[in-house]
């Protein structure tokens, strides 16, 4: 926890031991059916209503989200990934493929975050006192049955289909063969250069030699055999070229 998370909750105690307020509690809820396979499970992690802990997160308060945000089980063991988080007006939306038993069984989501700023807000009213955090990264994403915010349930689920684990063969796929495109781009550009052949040091031979006798050197004018990569890269470029026209 940093510093300023540490001193949001010691505020907000503050304010609780002011006017009286106990702890809420967390009711854990029942748990889902259990299922097999694979599942797709959306809704909000963060909506834009004070939790137990009388904190809000602001509707656009993320920093850049990272490209590794873990999905956990609890904030403990791994439960799938994410595969999709984007901010809204209604809150931080939640899109995850979940592989752990135990974790198909939840009923919320939740989140874990570094804040770095927030404001208090309602400081004299008992009952609606919170922290709005302001600026945020997001840390991980967890799925729970005893949220600390009751609104972030999940509010669809579905089984993962056949085409969209197509959609995630071909996307791999894809990044693949952009690598593969890429390298032979470079080799291209490489072998495109012109080497250095003996070609300059023939003629240098040839002006340094007497000029006594009718001889005359001519440099080799073979054309270099084409090696079975060289041909393969002449294809792409060609496919390439027929594209574009």
């Amino acid at each position: 926890m940093t510093g300023e998370a540490i001193r949001m909750r010691l505020e907000l105690k503050r304010l609780a031991r002011k006017y009286r307020i106990a702890p809420a509690q967390c009711s854990p809820t029942a748990p889902l059916p259990p299922v097999d396979g694979d599942w797709v499970f959306e809704g909000f992690a963060a909506p834009t209503v004070i939790d137990h802990e009388r904190t809000k997160f602001a509707p656009h308060c993320w920093l850049p989200f990272k490209s590794d945000i873990p999905l956990l089980y609890r904030h403990g063991r791994p439960a799938g990934e994410v595969l999709k988080v984007r901010a809204t007006d209604e809150g931080l939306h939640v899109r995850a493929l979940v592989r752990d038993n135990e974790s198909k069984r939840c009923t919320h989501f939740s989140v874990a975050a570094t804040i770095h700023g927030y404001q208090l807000r309602d400081i004299d009213d008992g009952e609606r006192f919170h922290a709005l955090v302001t600026c945020a990264t997001l840390d991980e994403i967890t799925l729970t049955n005893a949220p600390a915010n009751p609104a972030a349930m999940v509010l669809h689920r579905c089984r993962q289909s056949a085409a969209v684990e197509f959609y995630d063969i071909v996307k791999r796929g894809i990044v693949c063969a952009q690598g593969v495109v890429a390298a032979l781009r470079v080799i291209n550009a490489a072998q495109s250069v012109p080497p250095q052949t003996a070609v300059g040091l023939l003629k240098r031979s040839v002006r340094d030699l007497p000029r006594s006798g009718p001889t005359q050197i001519k440099a080799p004018t073979r054309p270099r055999p084409k090696t079975e990569f060289r041909t393969l890269v002449d294809a792409i470029n060609a496919t390439s070229g027929d594209a574009h026209d």
